[in-house]
């Protein structure tokens, strides 16, 4: 076992009768030098300590793993070791701290007070609905003020973007209809300019028109009309991790943190449900199905 040993000097004129003292205590020694006429030295295991304490042999220093963990054991290292452990297990399931990302300095002092009053310090974590919730809040207050907003969390800090509005900055007309970047149902509708060809609860594919840039008028004319907007639709994305280190208890938190990080940041996410969790092959296989709320509307020459 090479747990550790300890390296002892002795003196003595009769190293046999020392060496015999050894075998009859069962002490295992190893490299046994002369240092000089009277002097030698050796180590000996660590887990037999004790017997070297019985036969009063000086211990001159220690090595190996089981010297750290007899000293990372003793008072008060134990309450420095047990201080650290609990903050490995604590800290992540709270936010200790948030960043706020943005140009407008009115805005950043406002929202800083804002989150100051709904999450203080050590706040448990935010779950999925409390980031969406928290989102809606802020994105209904800040309407005037801000025209994109991102809220997520990364580790224990709660991190809130945001891009100012554009309200001096002349709009220029386009003329290109809006289509869906990939496949789900409308959730919500928001359009200033255009002529809407979809509605609510409505399943759509990528690539579908779903604010054109054409109408017809009373007259069965087809006119062009700009078009300005957003359409917000819940989409769906399976994401797999697996590991094949089937010793660890934890293998379950470690692969569904392994997929959380691979999340996108721009979205909102609405459910998360496990589809499935085995092991195939030697590897334990995770397989998770989230729902995403998104803007999915991109104009068509993007």
């Amino acid at each position: 076992m090479n747990l550790g040993y300890d390296y002892i000097v002795i003196e003595t004129n009769d190293i046999v009768s020392f060496l015999k003292e050894t075998k009859k205590h069962q002490l295992t020694l190893f490299h046994l030098h002369q240092l000089d006429a009277l002097r030698y030295s050796f180590y000996v295991p660590i887990y037999q300590r004790y017997i070297t304490s019985s036969m009063h042999l000086p211990i001159q220093k220690s090595i190996g793993l089981l010297h750290y963990l007899f000293l990372i054991f003793k008072f008060p290292q134990i309450i420095f070791t047990l201080a650290f452990i609990s903050t490995l297990f604590i800290l992540p399931h709270y936010i200790y701290d948030y960043k706020i990302t943005g140009s407008l300095s009115i805005v950043n002092n406002q929202l800083q007070k804002d989150l100051n009053k709904q999450i203080q310090m050590m706040h448990p974590k935010l779950t999925y609905p409390q980031i969406n919730k928290l989102y809606d809040h802020l994105k209904r207050k800040y309407q005037s003020e801000i025209d994109y907003l991102n809220v997520y969390q990364k580790g224990s800090v709660l991190h809130v973007e945001y891009t100012p509005a554009s309200h001096n900055q002349k709009t220029v007309l386009k003329y290109q209809d809006y289509i869906a970047k990939k496949d789900g149902i409308i959730r919500q509708l928001d359009v200033k300019q255009g002529n809407v060809l979809v509605k609510v609860n409505q399943y759509v594919k990528k690539g579908d028109v779903l604010i054109s840039h054409q109408i017809e008028d009373t007259k069965q004319q087809i006119k062009m009309i700009p078009t300005l907007g957003s359409v917000e639709a819940y989409t769906y994305q399976y994401i797999e991790a697996s590991s094949s280190n089937v010793k660890d208890k934890d293998i379950f938190a470690y692969l569904l943190f392994k997929i959380r990080s691979q999340l996108p940041k721009d979205v909102k996410i609405d459910r998360e449900k496990v589809l499935s969790y085995d092991i195939i092959e030697k590897k334990y296989v995770l397989k998770m199905q989230y729902v995403f709320i998104e803007n999915i509307a991109i104009r068509e020459d993007s």
